[in-house]
């Protein structure tokens, strides 16, 4: 089934549940052509997170509409993909990644209220918001991730990193990673991460990862033995042990 429903004067909605059938096809086609013709772009939001199956016969059989959903897709402005199903999602950014000029914005379930936002052009960036402060107290910086890093994301919370440990009496930081959703490539190659990262060696004194899969805190632990920095990692449930080993000797450094 597919339920087509405009969210905003600029945005639609576009939820693609259970079994996709012919007729559900060509309801989609049919807008993309109504789109077309009055001109109109805008942004979407695509949510197949209660999508059962489709038929491929369905598919197939609308292979002779692909242009006019291509010429509708280029008009858009905003376009985010919701899915539970990482099948889905990979296929999501591989087919942005071939069609030039065209970005989707994918996000997990759980990200939902993000994707709106992005599309309802709440938000200026499709990810602001995947990873929070939270206060701990003098002396320690703590960083929340919940959700997939986008490079503007990265930049803007290592930015903020910094600042916090601008502060002579902050060189201790703890990431709490809730969620992991990835991150995407452009983020890799980024000379403000690389050098943001970098800078940090020299002004953290302990650095706790909580949380997280198991490749990043084995990453972690193997680049803590190389650097400056005493570097550990805990489980989500040790989120209160890892504060008290960073919070070791503040009192008396305080006084000192």
């Amino acid at each position: 089934m597919i339920d087509i429903e405009p969210i905003s004067p600029t945005a639609h909605q576009i939820l693609i549940y259970g079994e996709i059938s012919a007729d559900d096809i060509s309801q989609l086609v049919a807008f993309a052509k109504q789109q077309n013709e009055a001109q109109r772009g805008g942004n979407v939001l695509f949510d197949l997170v209660s999508l059962a199956s489709f038929s491929w016969t369905a598919m197939l059989g609308e292979l002779a509409q692909v242009p006019a959903l291509l010429q509708w897709v280029y008009r858009l402005d905003r376009i985010a993909v919701i899915s539970d199903e990482e099948w889905i999602r990979s296929a999501a950014r591989l087919e942005s990644a071939l069609l030039p000029g065209v970005t989707y914005a994918v996000y997990d379930a759980d990200e939902a209220e993000r994707a709106r936002a992005w599309v309802l052009e709440e938000s200026a960036h499709p990810f602001t918001g995947a990873m929070t402060e939270r206060d701990a107290g003098p002396g320690v910086a703590v960083f929340e991730l919940a959700g997939r890093l986008d490079r503007h994301e990265t930049e803007r919370v290592l930015a903020r990193v910094h600042e916090k440990l601008a502060d002579p009496d902050c060189a201790r930081l703890m990431v709490v990673v809730r969620k992991w959703h990835g991150f995407d490539a452009d983020t890799a190659f980024s000379s403000a991460v690389w050098q943001g990262k970098l800078g940090l060696i020299d002004q953290i004194e302990r650095y706790a990862l909580v949380g997280g899969p198991a490749w990043m805190r084995q990453m972690a632990a193997g680049f803590g033995a190389l650097v400056k920095p005493e570097v550990r990692t805990f489980d989500l449930a040790d989120e209160e042990a890892a504060l008290d080993w960073l919070r070791e000797g503040l009192s008396s450094k305080a006084v000192a």
